[in-house]
Parts: structure tokens; sequence; C-alpha cells
């Protein structure tokens, strides 16, 4: 049996801007619509690669954050949701 651990964040962690580009992004072709990553009505869950290529999210740097943090957490998976809590050593933008 394999158990894998995710880190839970608000999506007021990314501007809506960083919202928009991530929801654009997971929509095309690949790489991005092909990476374990789900989107859906409230938020997006982001599979935690160990050995991230730089330039795979390189344009939501907010999101590369958020990512290190669920590494230095030993997650697998990051969860973004309208409801999440909120992690206090990421910025919070709250734009909503």
């Amino acid at each position: 049996m394999s158990v894998r651990k995710f880190l839970d964040l608000s999506t007021g962690h990314l501007s809506q801007h960083d919202r928009e580009q991530l929801t654009a992004m997971l929509t095309e072709q690949p790489p991005y619509a092909s990476s374990s990553s789900m989107t859906g009505e409230r938020g997006w869950l982001i599979y935690v690669s160990t050995d991230p290529d730089p330039a795979h999210w390189s344009e939501i740097p907010a999101l590369v954050a958020i990512l290190a943090r669920a590494r230095e957490l030993d997650c697998d998976y990051v969860l973004l949701d309208a409801d999440g809590p909120v992690d206090e050593t990421l910025p919070f933008l709250d734009e909503d």
C-alpha cells in the first residue's frame, strides 16, 4: 500500500493573473497538459516533482515557490483550493 502526502493551500497564494495562466497552461498541449495535474472548478491538484525542470512552471513564479514549499514538507502533490488554508511562509494575495 502506498500513502502520499499533499499540501492543501488556498488559491489566494496565486494572483488572478497566475490563476488564469495556470488554467490556460493546463489546457494547452504538452508538456503542461500532460503533467500530473488536474484542473477543477475551485482549484488545481498538481504533482510535485522531486527533480523539477526550472523552466516548467517559470511563467508562474508563485507556483514555483509553492512547489518548493511542498518539497520542503515532503509532499507529493499540492492542492490549491479556493477554500484551502493559508501558509504563513508564502505570500498571500487574496484578490477575491
